[in-house]
């Protein structure tokens, strides 16, 4: 996962009508302190995917699925490493701060693990509705059991109004909600980082889906030097991903 100022990872989905249908149970009394009344008159925003389906109007019109993530390689040589016992093997305060940028005034989306790793300090991630797949408690955020569920979670407005922006929903972590989600997704946000570090997870091999012709790189970034030297990080990049088909 990341912490507040975090940086990229994102997928962009579409989704039938059908497949947001019997949202698992979850109560409106779940619902905590991540959707606590917090306003943004201009969300950021990566792009929509629209849809042509009328949701009714406790939903957007139109939404997108985000995957966002960090991701260097490994000490034997694998690329796509982004976490190590369940945090960042790093720490990049540019990857960070365009995670936030990205991700601000939208809901979130993780698994355990994401949430833990910030620690208390960071939890949970600011004007954000954060919302955990897992079947453990989460104070602070809204638990739910399925990926599934927390789409259609994502996507329900809040009662009062929240001031959230709706239409896009970012995935942030970890390795195994990545996965899930892939076949869904229209886009990835990646940032590479030009490091060799210990890993234990890792995202999902979008190289070869390039090479397969069913992924492209939409955007990609010129290569940049932290500010902070002792990061570990010779130089980063951002990169957009779109699914061809």
């Amino acid at each position: 996962e990341y912490c507040e100022g975090d940086g990229p990872r994102v997928f962009a989905v579409h989704y039938t009508k059908a497949q947001f249908r019997n949202p698992g149970g979850v109560s409106e009394m779940e619902h905590d302190s991540s959707r606590s009344g917090y306003h943004e008159p201009e969300p950021g925003s990566a792009g929509l995917s629209a849809t042509e389906e009328d949701w009714g109007d406790d939903y957007p019109k139109t939404f997108s699925v985000n995957l966002i993530w960090a991701e260097a390689r490994d000490k034997e040589g694998r690329a796509g490493a982004i976490g190590l016992n369940g945090g960042m093997p790093w720490h990049c305060a540019e990857d960070m701060k365009h995670l936030k940028e990205l991700t601000v005034s939208h809901p979130v989306i993780m698994g355990r693990k994401t949430w833990e790793s910030p620690g208390g300090k960071y939890r949970p991630l600011p004007k954000r509705d954060n919302i955990v797949v897992s079947m453990e408690r989460a104070p602070g955020a809204t638990v739910v059991t399925s990926l599934d569920d927390a789409l259609d979670m994502a996507r329900q407005e809040a009662i009062p109004d929240d001031g959230l922006d709706r239409s896009e929903i970012w995935i942030i972590g970890g390795a195994q909600l990545f996965a899930k989600a892939l076949p869904f997704a229209d886009k990835a946000y990646v940032t590479d980082l030009a490091a060799t570090v210990d890993a234990d997870s890792y995202a999902p091999d979008m190289a070869s889906l390039v090479e397969a012709g069913m992924w492209r790189e939409a955007e990609v970034g010129e290569w940049h030097t932290p500010a902070k030297e002792e990061s570990g990080i010779d130089s980063y990049r951002f990169r957009i991903l779109a699914k061809t088909k």
